[in-house]
């Protein structure tokens, strides 16, 4: 017969405590699950709003949210969740979405967000005066963050070499449309030549310009012999089209 000694006692007395509280904080943390809503839930239906709303189908946008506060129980929702956008929420930088339970005992919250969208953009390659024409040595595309770009850059089918530069440009710089016009291709005063279609006949004259444009702007022009004025888009070589 195999002697009990109090030394084995204990330890399994012990381990028999150790087993009931490790089963039963198990029990507690399963009821509280079954009990109230994942944290994980709230925060998957925030992104995964937060994805479909922006169209994000690969990696040029990331969204991370803020953490819940760990004390919030709110009941698990008997439907599915449903987010939404509060109203002057935006889609990009920093945000807030709404998540609300719409079943019998129906709760609603907001939760912080983070949207970073990337692009291919035309970036500076260098420090550039005012005044510059761009050209394939000065910028370059490269993926930058334009979540906080409010304005109007150019991206990966655009292409800003050929124009002109407004202001001075630091390197780095993402490339803005602001910054950038298009060259004067004729100043005001220069000869141009006028081709007028008339009744399907053409009619080429001399004239002179009468503001300074860039090719595809509308120009004004004064015929060198009859005086008259007329209007019409700028093209190549100083050649001014005009419809009459």
């Amino acid at each position: 017969m195999m002697k009990i000694t109090n030394r084995t006692l204990i330890v399994t007395l012990t381990l028999l405590l150790i087993y009931i509280s490790t089963h039963s904080v198990l029990a507690e943390s399963e009821l509280a699950s079954s009990k109230y809503q994942q944290h994980s839930d709230i925060t998957s239906a925030v992104k995964d709003f937060i994805g479909n709303s922006i169209n994000n189908n690969d990696d040029s946008v990331t969204i991370t949210t803020k953490p819940l506060d760990k004390r919030l129980k709110l009941h698990k929702c008997a439907l599915p969740l449903h987010a939404f956008w509060p109203p002057g929420a935006s889609q990009s930088g920093h945000t807030s979405v709404g998540v609300r339970c719409n079943d019998d005992k129906p709760w609603k919250i907001y939760i912080s967000a983070q949207i970073k969208q990337y692009q291919q953009v035309w970036v500076t390659m260098t420090a550039l005066s005012r005044g510059t024409i761009l050209d394939r040595s000065h910028v370059a595309l490269e993926r930058k963050e334009v979540s906080n770009s409010h304005r109007e850059y150019f991206s990966i089918d655009q292409s800003p070499i050929g124009l002109l530069t407004k202001r001075p440009l630091r390197r780095g710089d993402i490339v803005q449309a602001l910054s950038l016009e298009k060259p004067m291709a004729v100043k005001r005063g220069d000869r141009v030549i006028v081709i007028a279609r008339i009744n399907g006949l053409e009619i080429r004259t001399t004239a002179k310009a009468l503001n300074s444009a860039a090719e595809g702007d509308r120009i004004k022009v004064q015929n060198l012999s009859s005086k008259k004025e007329l209007e019409g888009i700028l093209h190549k070589n100083s050649v001014v089209h005009v419809n009459i």
